[in-house]
């Protein structure tokens, strides 16, 4: 592949630019960086060792260009930049609720076109990346795409179909586990722990238990099994989890998000 162009480098995009760079599977000199705030491209360009520019020179530079504004800019943005297309070029998009049939009614119905639903951890490398691809995109352009997204966590490559799912888990995931995780310490402090103490030992628990998960390849109802005594602690914390129906809340919760995403398209 010729290069590859970040088209607004805010939060996502600029984690996108550092964690490319870093890895080295793109020599800086073949990585653009564009931005409605010149200044802020360029900074970081100059940080990273990259190059920076405007849409027309995106272009010519790269082959492969991902779209980081929000999702209210995409059509303005992709509008822009289909002046200086050619068949060569795949567009990548992470814009939530923007559809691979949106994007082609903009750009151009034989536009290679790429939908990617990234999540908050990938700023830190830990993200789960889903992407969907239309049927213009070759496979090397495919396994482009993916071999970049991979660096910010891991990737899987699904049909557009389930994106909507894909928000429920993945996208509005973090969320809930931010909810979890706070929900341990404000225990931990009641139960008489510090707060200090009881946020460590939250982190870390959790961090630990879906380690395990990912490390064992045991289901979860296995694990959570050896966690749990006959009549001990354990078991009579799970009681009162079920009391409260919190399995069935984190269901519910995944499917209230995919129908939001569903419902947000529409309006589209």
């Amino acid at each position: 592949m010729k290069g590859l162009g970040i088209i607004g480098v805010g939060a996502m995009g600029s984690a996108l630019a550092r964690r490319i760079a870093v890895s080295g599977i793109i020599p800086g000199n073949a990585i653009m960086l564009s931005d409605k705030r010149q200044g802020h491209a360029e900074d970081l360009a100059r940080e990273l060792g990259l190059t920076s520019g405007e849409s027309p020179d995106v272009a010519q530079l790269a082959d492969t260009i991902i779209v980081a504004v929000k999702p209210q800019q995409v059509q303005v943005v992709v509008s822009e930049l289909k002046h200086y297309l050619t068949p060569e070029h795949v567009v990548v998009s992470i814009a939530a609720g923007i559809s691979l049939t949106d994007l082609a009614g903009w750009i151009g119905q034989e536009q290679p076109v790429i939908r990617v639903m990234p999540n908050t951890p990938c700023l830190i490398g830990q993200g789960a990346v889903v992407i969907s691809p239309n049927t213009h995109v070759s496979q090397a352009q495919l396994d482009f795409a993916r071999s970049i997204f991979a660096v910010t966590g891991k990737a899987w490559v699904l049909p557009e179909g389930q994106m909507d799912a894909v928000t429920g888990v993945s996208g509005s995931g973090p969320a809930y586990v931010y909810v979890f995780v706070e929900a341990l310490i404000d225990g931990g402090v009641t139960a008489g722990l510090s707060h200090e103490i009881a946020t460590e030992l939250a982190i870390q628990t959790v961090i630990g238990a879906a380690q395990m998960v990912a490390e064992t390849g045991k289901h979860p109802a296995v694990l959570k099994d050896m966690v749990t005594s006959p009549g001990g602690t354990t078991a009579a914390a799970l009681r009162e989890l079920e009391k409260g129906s919190v399995r069935a809340a984190i269901i519910e919760a995944v499917l209230a998000a995919s129908a939001r995403s569903k419902e947000l398209q529409r309006r589209e």
